[in-house]
């Protein structure tokens, strides 16, 4: 399998991309069964993370973190991973790099640092260095990642979209317009076609899909796009529910859920937190025209600040495109946006976008006010194109993935309804805890174009995590066998994620027990011990595995040995075995003294048929007598010596 691998990927790289595309398809399935049948009786590994099309910011050097994470069904030592371009030029390689050695907590997890790209993930997971199983991760990228906000301009609506024709331009397909944390998932799909949703809650791609052709075709980098703008909204409803002030507005905006802010608010601090964010792309403005420039700024900054908390991250970039036309211009609303572009009043890091009131017309705007032509959608999108340039891009700090939670698992065999607990850090102000997916129902996000309802399910192959069957709020979860994961929250709203742990099979130990071939030793011999009654591995003390156990113990020493699963063990009562040549009880002695040994001491009486070699050498000390019987022999030229004493 390794060879079919290495094999398909060295010709990959000098194939275009459409026929890559469906060569991939015919792979994959050809990979599967013979995985399959080669595996099927062999260990395993599961990935949870990365998830497929998943794009991890750049830093401003064009590098990025990609974290890997997953379970391991069988015992394994060892973590690689790599990268392959999905074709040249759309990355640079790695060499295989260790990821983690020896996982426990019933999961894997490690980072590998690459180059800007969009590639192919290879993870491989060995046992005393022979391959256990390998997976394939084909496609994550690194590249750009931007949050949109803003007015139906920016959200989209029912009718024309521009799809985007590369394949590294991705987004969340998903809709929901209450923004309810337990129904959001977390998976990544091509913005491609009229009817792709761009989650949290757009239900289009609008121009969206044309500006990632024109992004990644500059920078040669992957794109992913969260969708956050809110249709209709002014600038004081964004500002006062980012707040949790109230506003006037229409029912539809349901203010009641956080809305038009909890978009954006989900975006950046809990998608955010998975994938890094470059910056905020923001295009509102035409339902602003009686709003003071003053009023505007403060709305905006009260909205930017609240995105710099949410995200933690001070720097966030804001981009601000200059939008007024409701079909005529308001120079009051653009100077409100030019007043926060210019930095008044030391805001940093706001970024200027496009003028799109200069983008009008019949055949751009059939209505005056919205880009719903393919003409007005690609102007808009090459205005923003050219607003995000290099100037954009070298004086932005963009946040980057925050690491996933540190799981810690401890089991209890003695309680086997709920032999699981799992622990993260103490230090956040919320903990949810999942142990099954959302239902059909639970998970299906609800939304509206204007004229109609419509329900939104996510797409096969996304994470849709229960978050709330599990009500404990803790940070430690004693639960049955399933597939556990756990997120937290601070104050701020920012949401950090723990690995998916496929803990669905949990083996349990039964108590084992052992024998002594002796309860005492004299210095330097050895005792063998023998376990019994366990149904998986046994682990001795020093960490050997072998049964029975053959020891030589340096002194009196309690030992034990345990019956060990993968991911639990339990322990048997313990034993000493005593080293000392002072024997409490009489002595039978037979065999040969080759070597000079520990003397045989007695409290008692000694009896001994040994054969004393040549080489050998022996004391034999007893309290109350020693008696030579026949057979015992003691050759010329050995060393032999009895005393009558007591021994301590």
């Amino acid at each position: 399998m390794v060879e079919l691998l290495s094999w398909y990927v060295n010709l990959s790289n000098f194939i275009s991309p459409p026929i890559i595309n469906m060569l991939n398809r015919i792979f994959v399935r050809i990979y599967v069964v013979m995985s399959f049948l080669s595996l099927k009786s062999a260990a395993q590994i599961v990935l949870s993370h990365p998830m497929e099309r998943m794009v991890f910011q750049r830093n401003n050097s064009n590098q990025g973190t990609i974290t890997i994470a997953g379970t391991y069904l069988s015992e394994v030592d060892r973590i690689e991973a790599r990268v392959v371009p999905k074709w040249v030029g759309s990355g640079t390689s790695t060499n295989w790099i260790v990821i983690q050695n020896n996982p426990s907590n019933g999961y894997f997890s490690g980072t590998l640092t690459v180059q800007a790209g969009w590639y192919q993930l290879e993870v491989n997971a060995f046992k005393n260095n022979n391959l256990v199983d390998g997976k394939i991760i084909q496609r994550v990228g690194v590249g750009e990642v931007f949050a949109i906000a803003g007015q139906s301009n920016a959200q989209g609506g029912a009718g024309v979209s521009t799809s985007a024709t590369d394949d590294r331009v991705s987004t969340i397909d998903f809709t929901d317009a209450y923004s309810d944390y337990n129904r959001l998932p977390v998976g990544f799909s091509k913005l491609e076609g009229d009817s792709t949703a761009m989650g949290p809650f757009h239900y289009v791609p609008w121009a969206w899909g044309r500006l990632g052709d024109l992004l990644v075709q500059k920078l040669n980098v992957p794109v992913l796009f969260y969708g956050a703008a809110h249709g209709g909204t002014s600038s004081t409803q964004w500002g006062n529910s980012s707040q949790g002030l109230p506003f006037d507005g229409p029912d539809w905006i349901r203010r009641e859920h956080g809305a038009p802010y909890r978009a954006l608010e989900n975006s950046v601090a809990i998608y955010a937190s998975l994938t890094g964010l470059r910056g905020v792309l923001w295009h509102q403005g035409e339902s602003d025209p009686d709003t003071d420039p003053g009023t505007y700024y403060t709305n905006l900054v009260n909205v930017i600040n609240e995105t710099r908390e949410n995200s933690e991250h001070a720097d966030l970039a804001w981009v601000i495109a200059r939008a007024s036309r409701n079909p005529d211009e308001h120079p009051n609303t653009i100077a409100g946006q030019n007043a926060l572009i210019n930095n008044d009043a030391g805001l940093p890091y706001v970024f200027a976008g496009p003028e799109t009131d200069l983008i009008f017309g019949g055949d751009k705007r059939t209505d005056g006010i919205h880009f719903d032509t393919y003409a007005g959608q690609a102007e808009f999108a090459n205005a923003w194109n050219a607003s995000l340039d290099n100037d954009f891009f070298n004086n932005s700090t963009p946040m980057m993935p925050a690491p996933l939670l540190a799981l810690t698992l401890a089991c209890n065999p003695n309680n086997p309804s709920q032999p699981i607990t799992l622990s993260v850090p103490g230090s956040y102000s919320q903990y949810y805890w999942s142990n099954r997916n959302n239902t059909d129902n639970e998970a299906r996000g609800r939304n509206s174009s204007g004229c109609c309802n419509f329900t939104f399910l996510p797409p096969a192959g996304y994470e849709r995590l229960n978050w709330t069957a599990i009500n404990n709020n803790t940070n430690t979860l004693t639960a049955a066998p399933a597939r556990l994961a756990a997120s937290a929250r601070k104050p701020s709203k920012k949401t950090f994620f723990s690995p998916i742990v496929n803990l669905s099979v949990f083996p349990l130990p039964t108590t084992p027990t052992f024998t002594t071939s002796a309860t005492q030793v004299r210095p330097g011999e050895s005792v063998t011990l023998t376990g019994s009654g366990c149904n998986a591995s046994y682990l001795w003390p020093n960490g050997a595995t072998t049964n029975p156990l053959v020891i030589s113990p340096p002194s009196t020493t309690a030992y034990t040995v345990k019956c060990k699963t993968l991911n639990c063990s339990i322990t048997s009562s313990s034993k000493n075995v005593i080293v000392s040549s002072c024997f409490p009880t009489s002595l039978f002695l037979q065999g040969s003294v080759t070597d000079d040994e520990s003397p045989y001491q007695s409290k008692q009486t000694i009896q001994s048929t040994q054969k004393i070699q040549l080489s050998g050498k022996i004391d034999y000390t007893a309290k109350n007598k020693v008696e030579l019987l026949p057979g015992f022999e003691s050759k010329n030229g050995s060393v032999f010596k009895v005393s009558i004493q007591d021994c301590n």
